[in-house]
């Protein structure tokens, strides 16, 4: 398969902050069997978005999706993340990058949101 994913998440200068993201790109990377599913970071860790292009390239993938593992369609959605994908295009001129939709609010998210809250205050969330 030609093509490649990117979970561009924010960073932290706290390396075990940016665990998750690592762990959710190996959860999807089983998901989808076989398809090289890198984790990338807008600021304070490595891979940056840049860079994980740049690696996914090397390896020969010709397609790239990079999705923003965002909530809110704040400015690194609007503004960053595209500015960047236009710095890629110019760099990486034989790749397609996709971009992809926000995490957004997603009610399969505010099931999970309700599970923390049973874990914590059973008696709020109504059987």
């Amino acid at each position: 398969m030609d093509t490649g994913i990117i979970l561009l998440g924010h960073g932290s200068r706290i390396p075990e902050a940016n665990e998750s993201l690592r762990l959710l790109a190996g959860q999807v990377r089983e998901f989808l069997r076989g398809v090289r599913v890198q984790p990338c970071y807008m600021m304070r860790t490595r891979p940056d978005l840049l860079e994980g292009i740049g690696m996914l390239a090397e390896e020969g993938l010709l397609r790239i999706v990079v999705i923003p593992m965002f909530f809110c369609s704040g400015l690194h959605v609007r503004r960053d993340i595209p500015e960047l994908l236009e710095k890629a295009r110019e760099r990486f001129p034989g790749i397609t990058l996709i971009y992809g939709t926000n995490l957004g609010a997603d009610r399969r998210i505010a099931e999970i949101i309700l599970d923390r809250i049973r874990e914590v205050a059973p008696d709020v969330v109504p059987q």
